[in-house]
């Protein structure tokens, strides 16, 4: 009898823990300003992402949102115009924008900093593959893992608006080497890491099923 009444009370409670989660669908989308780093005449360009998402309300303050995402990155580049890169092949691949394009999953985590207040700080890991690019010289990792955290604001009707910064971990060049020149023509390779940096800034929508 003890024991039935133990697995009774362990019921009641897991049953009314989970009552107290809601569970919510969403949609994100926004604007990316990415680069790689440790890249010589490369700035960021202007691409998109986008996610569907589950929102989990765990409790007053913190809340669990695995997403599915689409990320279009890259970088913006200048090559110099002297030989090699005067040739026009190469300058299509080369000069302009490299777009990347990545989906993938990740796990947000919001933590509310006062209960029942929209504004929030995000943080989490996501995993990415890389789908298609327009790299035709080298070639890019298939897939990239990525530490992301920021700010964001929701409001009561579950519109929120968010900046996120997302950091690659892993270097970005697949089986190749990235050399430099210096004064005296003598070349090196360039060790330094090569990893996606992206800057994102998103509006998203959770709907109160």
């Amino acid at each position: 009898m003890k024991k039935l009444i133990l697995s009774f009370a362990v019921i009641m409670i897991t049953a009314a823990s989970f009552s107290q989660v809601k569970v919510r669908p969403g949609i994100r989308t926004g604007i990316n300003a990415s680069t790689i780093t440790d890249l010589n005449n490369s700035s960021r360009k202007i691409g998109v992402n986008g996610a569907i998402f589950v929102n989990l309300r765990l409790g007053g303050f913190y809340e669990l949102q695995p997403e599915f995402t689409y990320s279009n990155q890259g970088w913006s580049q200048d090559f110099p115009n002297v030989e090699p890169y005067n040739d026009p092949v190469y300058q299509n691949n080369n000069d302009g924008d490299v777009n990347v394009h990545y989906i993938g999953m990740a796990i947000t985590n919001k933590f509310y900093f006062v209960p029942n207040l929209g504004l929030h700080f995000i943080i989490g890991p996501s995993v990415e593959v890389n789908i298609s690019d327009n790299l035709y010289y080298d070639d890019l990792t298939p897939i990239d893992f990525a530490l992301f955290g920021g700010l964001g604001y929701e409001f009561p009707i579950g519109l929120g608006i968010e900046a996120r910064y997302k950091q690659g971990l892993i270097d970005v060049r697949d089986g190749y080497y990235d050399y430099y020149f210096d004064d005296n023509n003598n070349d090196y390779y360039n060790g330094s890491n090569k990893l996606n940096s992206v800057f994102q800034f998103n509006v998203y929508y959770k709907f109160g099923w």
